[in-house]
């Protein structure tokens, strides 16, 4: 299907070129051509040769592009807003000397209100941080002693010969089928 259109739009387009050029092929009936002679081409409305471009579509783009830029400025504007009455209203914290007995909080060390809400809400403490480093760290401690009991355990057994290795279950006998020893001939 698509070969022959393909060679009807090249039978159209040599066609069309031996017409605007007068020429014709030989042992072929037809009208004779004037030189000069022009086919008829429609320009629509005089704006020019108006071509249909085949091309890629833009759709989905363009659909992704403005939805892209519905969210941005959805979202966008309100956290703008916000960012600006904290900056202008709140502002960011001075520093002061800590009076008698007060432990500050860990979000308390950070100078922006919007760092000091988000360390306060979402971000874990230092000190939970620092157990799960402990923790960790306990854990491989673990896993490199019983590394190296391991690499001892096999030395030992290597040198006294007594490993895993000499030693072999014995199948049992009921599970060997002695069938073909019944009739060698068959």
């Amino acid at each position: 299907m698509a070969a022959m259109s393909l060679l009807l739009r090249a039978a159209a387009a040599c066609g069309a070129r031996r017409a605007v050029s007068g020429t014709r092929l030989p042992g072929l009936a037809g009208t004779a051509r004037f030189p000069g002679a022009v086919a008829p081409v429609r320009h629509s409305s005089g704006h020019g040769k108006r071509m249909f471009i085949i091309k890629a579509t833009s759709f989905y783009d363009t659909r992704f592009l403005n939805l892209l830029r519905f969210y941005v400025f959805l979202t966008g504007i309100p956290v703008a807003l916000f960012i600006t009455y904290v900056n202008i209203f709140i502002g960011e914290a001075e520093l002061a000397e800590i009076p008698e007995g007060y432990i500050p909080e860990y979000w308390e060390y950070y100078k922006h209100p919007i760092s000091r809400w988000i360390a306060r809400y979402f971000l874990d403490p230092p000190e939970k941080h620092y157990e799960k480093e402990m923790a960790l760290l306990d854990v491989e401690a673990k896993k490199t002693e019983l590394r190296l009991l391991e690499l001892e355990a096999r030395r030992l057994m290597r040198h006294r010969g007594d490993g895993p290795w000499y030693h072999y279950e014995t199948p049992d006998k009921n599970l060997v089928d002695n069938s073909m020893k019944s009739t060698p001939d068959n």
